[in-house]
């Protein structure tokens, strides 16, 4: 059977946030670390500052999604070699980016209370997370990669 490997690359990125979110919850509720999950952090940027779980659960997937789709098509040029390294780095970068495009929509303008040094390194080792996984799904699920 003949896989669509960008569909599924598309399922992993989606799926590969799961683990994410469950990090932020644990540290969040049970460690006292920052403020927001992942998924309520993202959904803020639908609704501005009433976090909703649900809403960051869509909005996560499609972010989630493309990083794992744009992963995809580069380790077909840079080669699937440390797969769960350059996946690493993705999300650290896709984590950069989105940052700096909340922080640029949302706590520039104080539509949302700035937020404390302890969220921004949840968020960032929640990246670490997002990456790990996404190696780990890629190696069993994606490679070796032709397409």
């Amino acid at each position: 059977m003949k896989l669509n490997k960008p569909l599924v690359a598309l399922l992993i990125g989606a799926l590969a946030t799961i683990p994410q979110e469950i990090y932020t919850r644990f540290s969040r509720y049970f460690l006292g670390i920052g403020d927001y999950s992942v998924y309520e952090l993202n959904s803020l940027i639908i609704t501005v500052n009433r976090p909703s779980a649900i809403l960051g659960i869509v909005s996560t997937c499609m972010v989630g999604g493309i990083v794992s789709i744009l992963l995809y098509y580069s380790l077909n040029r840079i080669g699937p070699d440390y797969i769960i390294l350059k996946s690493i780095v993705s999300g650290i970068i896709s984590w950069v980016i989105s940052e700096a495009i909340f922080t640029w929509l949302l706590e520039g303008p104080k539509l949302i209370q700035v937020r404390s040094m302890s969220d921004y390194f949840l968020q960032v080792t929640g990246a670490l997370v997002y990456g790990v996984m996404l190696g780990l799904l890629y190696k069993r699920y994606i490679t070796p990669i032709n397409t």
